[in-house]
């Protein structure tokens, strides 16, 4: 018997089916990625609410995915962070202390890698310029030349201090 999708959820910038099955062995509403989709698994028969876990299972993706990216990013910058954070701003996809702490928008996993690496990129250079000069935006460009199409993604502008 097919299994029909119970709605679709976006991640890495593809909308995939979400499944949902029936699990007594398990005490909470959990979900995981197969590759394929997501599949939504529940202690109980009928009306489920799978946000929590979504949103659960999107900040751990998040967090790991960001990693690797920082990884990728940051002997090109070169530059350490002390230390980065998944959150749940409400009005920015990423931002940089004075402390070397980078936090970053779980929701960004929803979009295509390009848009992450620009923001990892953004954050990392945000360690030499605290600020949006022409100095910044020349690093950002010099490290992640596409920079203006994945802000376009993200529906950001550029922004420079004066």
């Amino acid at each position: 018997m097919e299994q029909k999708p119970i709605g679709n959820c976006y991640y890495l910038g593809k909308l995939y089916p979400i499944y949902a099955t029936v699990d007594p062995s398990t005490t909470k509403v959990t979900i995981c990625w197969d590759g394929k989709g997501f599949l939504g698994a529940s202690p109980k028969i009928g009306e489920v609410d799978f946000t929590d876990a979504l949103k659960s299972f999107y900040i751990k993706a998040s967090h790991k995915f960001i990693e690797e990216r920082l990884k990728l990013y940051q002997p090109q910058v070169k530059v350490k962070y002390r230390s980065f954070s998944i959150e749940n701003t409400q009005i920015k996809w990423g931002s940089c202390s004075s402390k070397r702490h980078l936090t970053f928008n779980w929701k960004l996993i929803m979009f295509p890698v390009s848009a992450i690496d620009y923001v990892v990129v953004h954050e990392l250079c945000h360690l030499i310029h605290m600020n949006h000069d022409r100095s910044f935006w020349r690093l950002v460009g010099k490290i992640y030349p596409k920079y203006k199409e994945a802000m376009s993604i993200l529906g950001t502008e550029k922004t420079r201090e004066t």
